[in-house]
């Protein structure tokens, strides 16, 4: 699997493998909850005590000029021993390769480097896909379009001190947060118990949250997915925060161990709004 963080000018990309996938994304999610998930895929050791190794010297079939890219170790390789036992006590942490990747400002705009994978059963090859950090030129109709997202109400200060939604909201910016913080909680959340599942697809469904065909085969994946999908057509911070309160009810309403999850992805999504843009996120729940 590869993932993608920012640092700084640069991109840091972290090539990782285990047997235990839900270990792996357990610890993605949180340890690295900003990340961007990027390429997996399954695979065989060649050798029974053998390694895996990326090559960082294979011909590119398209242009990388102005393109740098640095592991931070050589060899690349990742042990068949450390990628089994990821996730026992005596492996917190899961065998990676960190590979530094920065565009100057003359680089081509999109890089699409090839690493071939040796040691593996079968020819595999993850590809790097990063863009140039340029930001568009502003023009009538993109500052038209941003404006269109971003909230404007009257100056208040809340209870707590912070500014509530004053000034301006951007509502892009609040969406991410919430997103960040639900991908954070991901594995938990599809750790509930089973059992429940088709209760909570009642609740969501009530609401208006997923549509009858989830309803009918109902998964923790799936209603993540419907409640994300929903937000991006949640215009004014409002909206985003009915949104929000419903899909918290819902599993508040189911009770056990989902109301509890419900409570700590809520502080959560307070917490991580309060620091990150300074306001105070008004959705409150039935707990």
């Amino acid at each position: 699997m590869l993932y993608y963080e920012k640092d700084g000018v640069e991109d840091l990309v972290t090539f990782t493998a285990a047997k235990k996938l839900n270990a792996l994304i357990k610890y993605i999610t949180k340890k690295h909850s900003h990340a961007k998930t990027g390429q997996h895929a399954y695979f065989r050791f060649q050798d029974k005590d053998g390694y895996i190794e990326l090559k960082f010297d294979a011909p590119q079939d398209e242009p990388i000029t102005g393109w740098d890219i640095r592991p931070h170790i050589k060899p690349c390789r990742l042990y068949r021993c450390d990628v089994n036992n990821f996730g026992s006590k005596e492996y917190p942490l899961p065998p990676s390769c960190l590979i530094s990747v920065y565009g100057s400002p003359d680089a081509v705009p999109t890089l699409h480097y090839s690493i071939p994978l040796e040691g593996v059963a079968g020819p595999v090859s993850f590809y790097i896909h990063r863009s140039l950090r340029t930001a568009p030129p502003l023009t009538d109709s993109t500052i038209s379009s941003s404006s269109s997202n971003v909230v404007h109400e009257s100056a208040s200060v809340s209870s707590t001190g912070k500014a509530s939604p004053s000034a301006t909201v951007d509502v892009n910016k609040v969406k991410k947060v919430i997103n960040d913080v639900l991908v954070s909680h991901y594995a938990d959340l599809t750790s509930l118990p089973m059992e429940a599942v088709s209760d909570l697809a009642n609740k969501l469904f009530t609401l208006h949250l997923v549509n009858n065909a989830v309803r009918g085969n109902p998964s923790i994946e799936k209603f993540i997915d419907e409640f994300k999908a929903g937000l991006i057509f949640q215009r004014k911070l409002p909206q985003v925060e009915e949104h929000c309160q419903k899909f918290l009810n819902s599993f508040i309403a189911v009770s056990g161990s989902y109301a509890y999850a419900a409570i700590a992805l809520h502080q959560d999504w307070i917490e991580a709004i309060s620091n990150e843009l300074g306001f105070d996120f008004n959705v409150d729940i039935d707990n």
